[in-house]
């Protein structure tokens, strides 16, 4: 009994481990994908085992919801995460160019004059 005991103790922290580790690579990979200051706040996030119906219910996927945002014309942003940290979609579809649009307008305006003639 108490082998079982201890290779359950033991199962239960390498999952645990596991887990810390998915969920740290999904948050680095959105925090690539945002940069250093994000415009969105808010954030929850959760993981799917039953599938996400946007996705064609693709199984296992880390789901990072953003509940305000100060992009133009974006309220809310989820970003979709495999378990592994590679990004699978973004809901809305084109939040990196509106993210560049963004960025560029807090760009001093001599700086984006000079990177447009290049």
């Amino acid at each position: 009994m108490y082998k079982l005991f201890k290779v359950l103790v033991v199962l239960g922290f390498i999952c645990g481990l596991l887990t810390a580790g998915s969920y740290a690579g999904a948050r680095v990979t959105v925090g690539k994908f945002l940069g250093s200051a994000p415009p969105l706040a808010g954030r929850s996030s959760s993981f799917s085992f039953a599938g996400v119906e946007e996705l064609g219910n693709r199984r296992l996927v880390w789901i990072i919801d953003y509940a305000t945002s100060q992009l133009p014309g974006v309220r809310r942003a989820t970003f979709y995460v495999s378990p592994t940290g590679d990004l699978i979609a973004t809901v809305p579809a084109d939040l990196d160019v509106r993210l560049n649009a963004w960025q560029r307008s807090r760009e001093p305006w001599e700086t984006r004059v000079s990177t447009r003639g290049s």
